[in-house]
């Protein structure tokens, strides 16, 4: 974006910053702006051909470009300025991405510790004394609290697992 920012600004056409980006980029986005600058090319205009990149890729990065394109067809602001700012957008949502991936690792790791804590209390107790842990396994009260104590866990594990997962 930024690079297609700097050609706008340079006085070049969007129709050869998209050939730019098409150049510049690897992969399928390489393909799918080439495929919306040979749209343009056949006189589809600008938006319409960038919503369809944007249905065919669902990365809502794409989908904020595209409609930046359409509404800066329909609008006719500035160009470079409405992508220089959705270029700094996207940044801010990458970095709020990391930063919520650094805050949340410290609440995933409590979580496994607190999920394993259980098995790893069992599994010490029969090492200490078998004939204790013995009784969940053999006796029918003991197989039900089991039970019981394995539903809960898988509970509080799937609760857990919705607290730290953040979409953003």
């Amino acid at each position: 974006l930024d690079g297609m920012v700097r050609l706008l600004q340079a006085g070049m056409p969007m129709s050869e910053a998209v050939a730019m980006g098409a150049r510049e980029f690897t992969g399928p986005l390489k393909e799918e702006m080439l495929r919306v600058y040979e749209n343009q090319k056949v006189g589809m205009a600008l938006g319409e051909a960038a919503l369809l990149m944007a249905r065919r890729i669902p990365l809502t990065e794409v989908h904020m470009f595209a409609t930046a394109l359409q509404i800066q067809s329909e609008t006719g602001s500035s160009l470079s300025e409405v992508l220089s700012n959705l270029s700094a957008v996207i940044r801010a949502r990458f970095r709020l991405k990391r930063k919520i991936k650094a805050l949340s690792s410290e609440a995933k790791a409590s979580a496994a510790i607190i999920g394993a804590l259980p098995l790893l209390v069992m599994f010490g107790l029969y090492l200490a004394r078998p004939e204790y842990i013995g009784l969940l396994f053999t006796l029918p009260k003991g197989k039900v609290m089991l039970f019981g104590a394995g539903l809960w866990m898988s509970f509080g594990m799937l609760i857990m697992r919705q607290m730290i997962n953040f979409r953003i």
